[in-house]
């Protein structure tokens, strides 16, 4: 569901945590779940081949997600419940609405019960819809993600429009009708949020002071961690590497990810082995030599931190994906 449709399509799923990587309309991402848990998050997808769509996902699990956006295409997203999220260092609030444009390096940090409303639009279009709200010709949009905060009721209106803009076309997409451009009413509600822009002023907000040097703190060291996953990393050698003491580094991943240095290291290395055991059988791998492949060095441990992630044994994920 990452790549644009030939067809219009929909779907109203429940996604396991394995399924996230289809969470988001034109941006393939690499998904890490960050703590134990595996409750199925709820999606309603609509997308157009004109690449165009409407992500409504509900996110039930924490996971830190890695991806490039489509280059020819700007997000606007609608936050309903922020949770402590944050996308592209932006720590999310609750009305917020974020912008992101095309061919952004997107990172986020979800959290349980993340809620939003995201609309995908060609760039184009929507230059050209700011164009008619500034009433001025606009020679370039911004090259950077950036939020605005809305008022509780405005924020609750124009998500109440979007989830009816939702109900409607999934039902002209199930028809294998839906228009290859985005209809009136998808670009009468992106005016409105051209418009919320228009007058951010003040309301605008980003990753500012403290909150911004500690995300590019936490994430120069997912930036080592995740090159030296096979190696063993003690924390003095992170905190070496950064360039801060433990305290520092400590907080930064508390605020940036919700989990501690050795938590994060220990998650990135279970998911990779979980990506890796996927292909295994056809690599000729075992359990032990993926294992150790990803920096583990005590098998017994390995394998219970395993099944508290994921709900199986190493070996069970080995066998279902040889059966696949």
């Amino acid at each position: 569901m990452t790549a644009w449709p030939s067809s219009p399509s929909y779907r109203d799923v429940l996604l396991g945590p394995d399924d996230l990587t289809s969470a988001a309309s034109g941006l393939p991402v690499k998904v890490d779940r960050l703590s134990t848990g595996w409750l199925p998050s709820r999606i309603r997808q609509i997308q157009s081949p004109g690449k165009w769509a409407l992500d409504l996902p509900e996110f039930n699990c924490a996971f830190r997600a890695n991806g490039g956006f489509d280059r020819g295409s700007v997000a606007l997203v609608a936050i309903e419940r922020a949770c402590g999220s944050t996308i592209c260092g932006i720590p999310l609030e609750d009305d917020l609405v974020l912008a992101i444009p095309a061919g952004t390096s997107v990172t986020a940090t979800v959290r349980p019960g993340l809620t939003y409303a995201v609309a995908i639009v060609p760039t184009a279009t929507w230059m050209e819809i700011q164009s008619v709200v500034a009433g001025t010709v606009l020679e370039q949009i911004s090259d950077r993600p950036t939020a605005v905060r809305l008022a509780a009721g405005e924020a609750q209106t124009i998500r109440s429009q979007m989830k009816s803009m939702a109900d409607h076309l999934a039902t002209v997409a199930s028809d294998s009708v839906l228009p290859k451009q985005p209809p009136g009413a998808f670009v009468e509600y992106l005016g409105v949020v051209a418009d919320a822009f228009a007058g951010a002023d003040s309301r605008e907000i980003g990753t500012a002071g403290s909150a911004s040097h500690h995300f590019r703190q936490a994430s120069a060291a997912e930036d080592f961690i995740r090159t030296h996953i096979r190696e063993d990393i003690p924390i003095v050698r992170l905190c070496k590497e950064i360039g801060v003491s433990r305290r520092q580094l400590e907080y930064a991943f508390r605020t940036t990810f919700a989990v501690t240095p050795l938590e994060f290291i220990r998650a990135l290395r279970l998911n990779e082995a979980r990506r890796l055991l996927t292909t295994a059988r056809a690599n000729g791998l075992s359990v032990t030599t993926i294992a150790m492949d990803v920096g583990v060095n005590h098998l017994g441990r390995f394998a219970a931190n395993y099944r508290l992630f994921f709900g199986e044994s190493p070996k069970e994920t080995l066998q279902r994906a040889g059966r696949s």
